[in-house]
């Protein structure tokens, strides 16, 4: 099972990139090592939570303080324990993988191309919208 991100359209052509395969692992690698210890894994995740609150009021008094690096430090700490979050794309090992990132980059050449489609779409229909109301403000001509 690849647990590469995939991309999946939705309704209305919405395109979405699914990276739910290697959440769930983790999330079953979580429980398993939470079964192993319960208090490590337990004390890691409660401060990670009261960290974030700490990082927010450090936050409003101009970045002040250190809780969000030591929350970063926790995160990082647990996620190698979870095996970490990177995904190795080499070809010789994992072909699928190569051709699942050319299709990424393709689809997301796409996405680019038709959003810079539609934004000069956009930008004409305002400009003629524009001269519309500008020619009915003018007083009519006598």
């Amino acid at each position: 099972m690849s647990y590469l991100p995939t991309l999946r359209r939705e309704h209305k052509g919405a395109i979405v990139l699914d990276g739910s395969a290697a959440a769930h692992e983790q999330l079953r690698i979580l429980a398993d090592l939470y079964r192993e210890d319960p208090e490590g894994i337990g004390d890691m995740l409660i401060q990670i939570a009261d960290l974030k609150g700490q990082a927010e009021r450090e936050r409003d008094l101009d970045g002040l303080g250190h809780a969000e690096h030591m929350r970063d430090e926790i995160v990082s700490e647990l996620l190698d324990e979870l095996g970490g979050a990177e995904t190795r794309l080499d070809p010789r090992d994992n072909h699928h993988a190569l051709m699942q990132a050319r299709s990424l980059a393709y689809q997301a050449r796409r996405i680019g191309d038709a959003a810079e489609q539609r934004a000069e779409e956009l930008a004409a229909l305002t400009a003629v919208a524009r001269g519309v109301r500008e020619e009915r403000r003018k007083p009519p001509v006598c």
